[in-house]
């Protein structure tokens, strides 16, 4: 099932299947990948509990050895359809038998899409139902298309940035904190290219920013607003006709870590009882 929601020229299109986000139309223009399968078959894929990859594939939670899939399981199970008007639409997802095998905690997700004037607006709530404190990671995955070359466009920041990426190791797959690659030198335009993306993800674990533009040489584009989340994230598939710019709480381990979940970096944690918010926005410009 699909869920389209609109607001004047624009409107969006959302899977209940992972609460995917599958099509974003401002002004007559769609921003959204189309899912192509010979570049990459997601759109946008939400992350949670989990973003990339553990080490040997397991962790520790409460004492216990378990693993996450890649990215969390939310993105690969049918999420419940809670509210829907005509310029929003609401999605939760609650632990389960299948969803404790993974993560023992018990936990209320939820994600609301909210379409305004040439903006959408992505709001994540974590609650945590359990006895114990329930660590996270969480994230969004949008992969936004574009024409032309990838040399021709650029990301901005509003803020000039000094920025290493940490390589990520795909023999092993962790990032290796003592290799990393330069990106920005006191500047707030990072130039594209697909060669960039050859050895995976850039992920900008020390971005002072929250906000990003993502702009082609005619100064078009869609900005990214993530005032809630701590990292940032750029990546395609090799040679793809799309960039995805994912806003990051936590992320793959790196080859340092303890192996212990609550201690990874990044890492979101809940008291039993709270909850807490997570916005970004995309907005055509």
């Amino acid at each position: 099932m699909e869920v389209t929601i609109k607001c004047g020229g624009s409107s969006a299109r959302i899977a209940q299947h992972g609460a995917e986000l599958k099509s974003l139309v401002i002004d007559g223009r769609e921003f959204m990948w189309s899912g192509d399968p010979a570049y990459w078959p997601n759109t946008a894929p939400v992350m949670f509990p989990m973003i990339g990859t553990l080490r040997d594939n397991k962790t520790l939670i409460l004492g216990r050895e378990y693993s996450l899939p890649k990215h969390g399981f939310t993105r690969d199970l049918e999420l419940t359809p809670e509210e829907t008007t005509e310029n929003s639409v609401t999605f939760s997802l609650e632990q389960s038998d299948y969803t404790k095998q993974f993560y023992p905690f018990d936990f209320r997700f939820t994600i609301r899409y909210t379409l305004e004037d040439g903006r959408l607006t992505v709001t994540h709530v974590v609650r945590n139902n359990d006895k114990d404190d329930m660590p996270y990671c969480i994230g969004g995955h949008p992969a936004f298309a574009f024409s032309g070359e990838l040399s021709d466009h650029r990301l901005e920041f509003p803020m000039k940035e000094t920025l290493s990426a940490p390589i990520y190791n795909l023999d092993v797959h962790l990032f290796e904190d003592d290799n990393r690659v330069p990106v920005l030198n006191d500047s707030s335009v990072l130039p594209l290219n697909h060669e960039m993306f050859y050895k995976d993800v850039v992920y900008l674990d020390k971005v002072k920013s929250r906000s990003v533009k993502f702009l082609g040489k005619d100064n078009k584009g869609v900005q990214v607003d993530y005032p809630d989340f701590t990292s940032l994230a750029v990546w395609q598939s090799k040679n793809a006709p799309f960039l995805c710019v994912e806003p990051f709480c936590g992320s793959a381990d790196f080859s340092d870590c303890t192996g212990v979940f609550a201690e990874k970096r990044g890492i979101e944690i809940l008291k039993p009882g709270e909850e807490k918010t997570y916005r970004f926005s995309f907005t055509a410009v």
